[in-house]
């Protein structure tokens, strides 16, 4: 990773820290073709074991996506497991509102990179990657609802 993460997850701080409120609702999903949009349907209940797993498999199946660079940032396993860490368990936080939105917001860059190297590569099952990671991301329990600051940022960002 480059000096562009901290950046992004500054950026996703300061949405947040606007403020975001609403009603949880999950719904599940089927596996989505490159072409369609991440947020169709609506973020899927994942846990994170699954997702893991999703991502572990995409490395192992297209290993072209460890030499992949998009916007300066590349995810090889061991950088990418960093950052899994603080979308899992969140980063040294004071209080329950910041360590949701360090765990929210750690998962954006996984998100779009995953998805970058989907639409760009035209490797169909990183999209999927992409989408169950959003949707452990965006179903994050805590004081707030994290989908609407998480899809806005993502879509700032340029993802569909």
């Amino acid at each position: 990773m480059t000096r562009c993460v901290p950046i992004l997850l500054a950026a996703g701080l300061v949405a947040v820290a606007a403020g975001c409120s609403g009603d949880r609702k999950t719904t599940s999903t089927t596996t989505v073709p490159t072409a369609q949009s991440l947020f169709a349907g609506g973020p899927a209940a994942t846990g994170f074991a699954d997702v893991r797993t999703s991502i572990k498999t995409l490395y192992t199946q297209h290993p072209e996506i460890g030499g992949f660079t998009y916007q300066d940032v590349s995810y090889t396993p061991a950088t990418r497991d960093k950052v899994l860490t603080v979308c899992r368990v969140g980063g040294p936080t004071a209080n329950a509102r910041e360590r949701e939105t360090s765990r929210v917001f750690g998962c954006a860059p996984l998100i779009f990179f995953f998805y970058s190297f989907g639409t760009r590569k035209h490797v169909p099952a990183s999209v999927n990657v992409a989408r169950d990671l959003y949707g452990y991301a965006a179903t994050i329990r805590g004081p707030f609802n994290p989908k609407p600051a998480l899809t806005g940022l993502l879509r700032s960002w340029g993802v569909r």
